[in-house]
C-alpha cells in the first residue's frame, strides 16, 4: 500500500479542509448533501462537476484510472500514455462484476477481491487530441482482479497484491464446450467485456460485449485480429478463478454467442448451475441457461446444457428452449428470434435474489418501441424500467415465472407514466446495473450515455422487503457525466464504480465536462472505484 491510497482514501468525517475549493480539489463533498427529490419533483438533481453523496454516507476512493494495479506499474502520465502503464494501471472504464472472500489468511486481516471488468477506452476522452492508439487502447479494456485489505477502520487496494492482475486483448483464452471444435480451442485477448458476477461455486463470470468494433480497432494490432476467422471467438461468456493469480480464463461456449449486457448465476435446488443473461440492444432478449450437471467448484459444469429465450405472457415469461446446434449458439440472438422471443425495452443488469425467488431485470427504455406490453409497459419511452419475475417455488428452472413491471423510471414532474411507491425520495432515469444486499435492498445504478441534461445518475436504493417493498431512496449522484458501473457489498462497506466522469456527448480528453475526482487542470477525469461507508 501506498501513502497515495491513505491520502485518497480519507474518510469525509475525518477532513478538515480550509475552504470548500480545497475540498473540491479532493473531488469530496458534504456527507450530509441533499439526496435526489421526493417523487413530486420538489428538489433538484442537477449535474455537477463534483460528486453527491446521499445522507447517512461517507465516501472513500479506492482506486482511479492510471492508479498502480501490478507492482512494476509506472507513474501515471496522461498525457503520454502508452502499453506499459495500460497493462499494469487501473484502466479508464470499469463495472464491478464480483466481490470474492478469499481464504482467511493467517494474520488475521481481512481480504477481499475485486473483479472489474472494463468495456471502453473512446479515443475522444483517452488520448490527447482524440488521436487513436489502439495497441494502447487494447491493454486498457478487458478486465482487472485487485487486493483488498481491510486496516486502520477503511478498506485500501493493495499495489501488487497475490491475485492482482490484469486481463486484456493480449491474454491467452481457452474456448470451450460444443462450438470449440469448430472455432479452436484458444484465442488471444478477452474484449469489451460489459458485465460480470460471481457464481455459487466461487469462480467468476466475464460477459464479452459488442466485440466487432474492437475487432476491426485493433486489426492492425496483431494477434490476427485482422482476421475475418477471429469474429466467432468474440463475443462468449468467459469463466474465470479469480483467487488463482495463473488461471485461464476459459470462453464457455455452451452459454451462446451475443453482446451482453448483463450477467447473473444462482443455482437450481437440485445444485445445477441456472445462468441468467440480457442481450445488449435497444429491443434486446432475456436468454436462460440451465446446466446439465452440477456445479460445485467449475471446472466443465458449464459446457453443457440448455440455453433458452424468455417470451413475454399477459401474466409474466414462458421459456422457449434454444436448439443445442452450432449455428444456434453462435447465432444466439437469432436462433432466439425463430424461437419466438421477446424483445425487451434495452434489458441491462440482472440480480437474484439469495433464495432464488425473484429475478430482477433492469430495462433503460426503448423510444422505438409502438406497442407496450405486460413487461415494457410504455410506447416510446426512453427513461426505463425494472420488472421482477417470480419462479413458482423458487424453482429458476420452471418454464413459466410470474411477472410485473415494479418501477417505471423517469423525472415524474415532466415524465408520464412514471410509478414510485409513495414515500419515495429520489427518481431516476435510465437503470443499467441492479445489484441485490444481503438485507435485500436492491442497488440501482443508471447510464444516461453521458447526457445528464436531465439529472445526474446515480446510485438508487430500492427495498424489496419488509413493510415499504419498492420504496426507492438516493444513496449516490456522480459528477456530470458520468455513469455507475455497479455495486459490491461487504458488512462495512458497499463499494461501487463511477464510470467515465465528464465524458459527455460533447466532450474530449483536452475539454472534458469534469475532472472529478481531483479537480486539478493537468488531470483528465478519471473513473474510479469508491467506498459508501455507513455514518
Amino acid at each position: 500500500m501506498k501513502r497515495r491510497d491513505l491520502l485518497n482514501g480519507l474518510s469525509l468525517a475525518t477532513l478538515s479542509l480550509a475552504s470548500a475549493r480545497a475540498q473540491s480539489m479532493l473531488g469530496v463533498t458534504s456527507a450530509s448533501a441533499p439526496a435526489a427529490p421526493a417523487a413530486t419533483g420538489s428538489r433538484s438533481q442537477a449535474a455537477k462537476l463534483d460528486d453527491t453523496v446521499g445522507e447517512g454516507f461517507n465516501r472513500i476512493v479506492m482506486i482511479r484510472w492510471g492508479d498502480a494495479v501490478l507492482p512494476n506499474a509506472p507513474p501515471f502520465n496522461p498525457d503520454a500514455l502508452n502499453a506499459d502503464q495500460a497493462r499494469a494501471q487501473f484502466p479508464y472504464d470499469g463495472v464491478i462484476a464480483a466481490m470474492i472472500s478469499p481464504p482467511p489468511a493467517q494474520d488475521g486481516i481481512p481480504r477481499l477481491v475485486m473483479v472489474v471488468a472494463n468495456p471502453t477506452a473512446p479515443a475522444r476522452m483517452v488520448f490527447p487530441g482524440g488521436v487513436d492508439n489502439p495497441a494502447v487502447a487494447g491493454r486498457l479494456q478487458g478486465a482487472t482482479i485487485l487486493n483488498l485489505q481491510y486496516m486502520s477502520g477503511r478498506w485500501m487496494t493493495v499495489d501488487g497484491g497475490y491475485q492482482s492482475r490484469r486481463i486484456t486483448d493480449g491474454t491467452l483464452c481457452e474456448i470451450t464446450g460444443p462450438v470449440a471444435p469448430v472455432i479452436g480451442s484458444t484465442v488471444q485477448g478477452l474484449l469489451a467485456p460489459q458485465a460480470g458476477c460471481a457464481t455459487p461455486w466461487g469462480n467468476v463470470l466475464l460477459a464479452e460485449g459488442h466485440t466487432a468494433p474492437w475487432l476491426k480497432r485493433l486489426a492492425g494490432v496483431g494477434y490476427g485480429y485482422d482476421d475475418p476467422a477471429q469474429a466467432p471467438r468474440f463475443g462468449w461468456v468467459s469463466e474465470l478463478n479469480a483467487l488463482h493469480p495463473g488461471s485461464i480464463p476459459a470462453k464457455r461456449t455452451a452459454l451462446g454467442r451475443f453482446a451482453r449486457a448483463g450477467i447473473a448465476a444462482t443455482a437450481a435446488q437440485d445444485g445445477r448451475a441456472v445462468i441468467f443473461m440480457s442481450q445488449d440492444a435497444p429491443g434486446g432478449f432475456l436468454f436462460r441457461f440451465i446446466a446439465a450437471a452440477t456445479a460445485t467448484t467449475g471446472g466443465t459444469a458449464l459446457d453443457s446444457g440448455t440455453l433458452a429465450v424468455a417470451q413475454i405472457t399477459a401474466g409474466g415469461v414462458i421459456w422457449l428452449d434454444l436448439p443445442g446446434t452450432i449455428p444456434a449458439l453462435v447465432g444466439a440472438v437469432n436462433a432466439a428470434a425463430i424461437a419466438g422471443g421477446s424483445a425487451f425495452d434495452a434489458p441491462g443488469g440482472i440480480a437474484i435474489s439469495a433464495d432464488g425467488g425473484t429475478v430482477y431485470l433492469a430495462c433503460a427504455g426503448n423510444p422505438a418501441r409502438t406497442a407496450p406490453d405486460a413487461l415494457n409497459p410504455r410506447a416510446g419511452d426512453g427513461n426505463g424500467h425494472i420488472v421482477a419475475l417470480m419462479p413458482p417455488g423458487g424453482d429458476v428452472t420452471a418454464k413459466n415465472f410470474a411477472g410485473k413491471v415494479v418501477l417505471a423510471a423517469g423525472n415524474p414532474a415532466t415524465t408520464a407514466g412514471t410509478d414510485y411507491v409513495a414515500g419515495s425520495s429520489g427518481w431516476l432515469r435510465k437503470p443499467r446495473t441492479l445489484n441485490l444486499a444481503a438485507t435485500g435492498e436492491l442497488w440501482i445504478g443508471t447510464d444516461q450515455g453521458g447526457d445528464t441534461s436531465e439529472g445526474a445518475d446515480g446510485l438508487f436504493v430500492m427495498q424489496t422487503a419488509g413493510p415499504s417493498p419498492y420504496l426507492l431512496t438516493t444513496a449516490y449522484l456522480a459528477p456530470v457525466g458520468a455513469a455507475m458501473g455497479g455495486v459490491g457489498f461487504d458488512s462495512r462497506t458497499i463499494f461501487a464504480a463511477v464510470r467515465h466522469p465528464g465524458a459527455t456527448p460533447t466532450a474530449s480528453f483536452d475539454a472534458p465536462a469534469t475532472r472529478w475526482p481531483t479537480l486539478l487542470p493537468n488531470m483528465p477525469p478519471q473513473t474510479t472505484i469508491i467506498g459508501l461507508v455507513r455514518v
